[in-house]
């Protein structure tokens, strides 16, 4: 099985944002295995042989490997739409706002 990946706009700022952080800690290597992560983990999503935890009633997410970031998406008939890349260490009201207000 392999699902279609949708992203919503705000995903790659997002994206963006980890990126910029890790390679400005180290540079020329913490950007690209943030990149190698988040590559992985879209992997997983898109392959379907994982079911990643529900949260927020109907957002799955899943973590980046080696990394305090949550990939979340939804499941929309056989695509997943892939809301944000999020810090994990958020307030989870904060989380769950930031989602709900990308899906509207």
């Amino acid at each position: 099985m392999s699902r279609e990946l949708i992203f919503l706009p705000e995903v790659s700022a997002d994206f963006l944002e980890g990126f910029n952080y890790y390679e400005g800690l180290s540079p020329g290597r913490g950007g690209a295995r943030f990149e190698a992560a988040f590559k992985h983990t879209l992997q997983q999503v898109q392959t379907g042989l994982v079911m990643h935890a529900v949260v927020f009633e109907h957002f799955h997410h899943v973590t980046l490997p080696r990394f305090p970031y949550h990939l979340y998406y939804r499941v929309v008939n056989e695509a997943a739409v892939i809301v944000g890349v999020l810090y994990a260490r958020f307030d989870p009201k904060r989380l769950e706002q930031t989602l709900k207000q990308r899906i509207g």
